[in-house]
């Protein structure tokens, strides 16, 4: 996919979406907004709150590769690790866990676990873990850089569209190109990742604007869809960012589960449900 191509494509989702909001009110994410598209990004950029944990609720629904849904909690250190228990009756009956460069899982029925590399699970996509914390959140992001992105415009390509703005890096790794398209508003309307070497496109799409008084902007609910050569992958993640509890010193660590049989990940998501 050619940059032209994905500016395209962002261009025609900001159009659909501009013609569904001309339909409804929205309440704007950071009150008045300007009409520069430098002005705009500094707002948002600027309104991003450091943080160093958090814990918060979640619900997960997944469509594909295998329907099912479940709640949980999740546990984020800044750059260091994702840890969601997914629990049902209030019981855990599964864990993910992600470090910088490992992503850990295990299903308490059946006793299987995972332990992949994040290359091997997000091929041609040099996330890092930072970048996909920012991703959860519904933040944007500099793919490879856990840095603020306040201050690095001159980074982005932004151009004003019809309904909001568009934000695509000036460099991106090889075979690979992303950007983020923003209402006029301010508020993160969905992420768009091409993998030209591997064939994959994804696309995170993100709804319910909440702003902490203290951390800012967030995204509530966060659709990814994808198409990759090896399975089709469509769920939402549900936050509940208004029970969440931030900066308390959090740690979490993963340790191989005793008696567990390793298995590859999509074997695991198979034994879920």
């Amino acid at each position: 996919m050619r940059l032209s191509s994905l500016f395209a494509v962002l261009l025609c989702m900001a159009i659909l979406a501009g013609c569904n909001s001309s339909r409804k009110a929205v309440t704007p994410a950071l009150g008045p907004v300007s009409t520069s598209v430098a002005d705009r990004y500094d707002a948002l950029a600027g309104a991003y709150g450091t943080w160093t944990d958090v814990t918060v609720p979640l619900s997960i629904d997944i469509v594909s590769p295998k329907g099912f849904s479940i709640s949980g909690r999740a546990k984020l250190v800044r750059g260091k690790s994702v840890d969601i228990s997914l629990r049902m009756l209030g019981f855990e009956v599964g864990r993910l866990y992600a470090t910088p460069d490992s992503i850990y899982g295990m299903v308490k029925v059946g006793k299987t676990y995972m332990a992949e590399s994040l290359a091997e699970l997000l091929p041609g996509m040099p996330f890092t873990l930072g970048n996909l914390q920012d991703m959860l959140m519904g933040r944007f992001f500099y793919m490879g850089s856990d840095a603020p992105v306040a201050g690095d415009y001159k980074k982005f390509n932004a151009e004003s569209v019809a309904g909001g703005w568009i934000l695509i890096p000036k460099t991106h790794p090889d075979g690979l190109e992303y950007g983020f398209n923003m209402t006029v508003d301010n508020v993160l309307r969905s992420l768009v990742i091409a993998v030209t070497q591997k064939n994959i496109l994804a696309q995170c799409d993100y709804s319910g604007a909440y702003n902490d008084s203290k951390m800012g902007p967030l995204m509530n609910d966060l659709r990814v869809k994808s198409d990759t050569p090896r399975y089709k992958i469509d769920a939402t993640i549900s936050w509940r960012w208004n029970d969440a509890r931030w900066n308390e010193g959090v740690t979490s660590s993963w340790a191989t589960p005793n008696g567990y049989k390793r298995v590859k990940a999509s074997a695991l998501v198979k034994s879920i449900n």
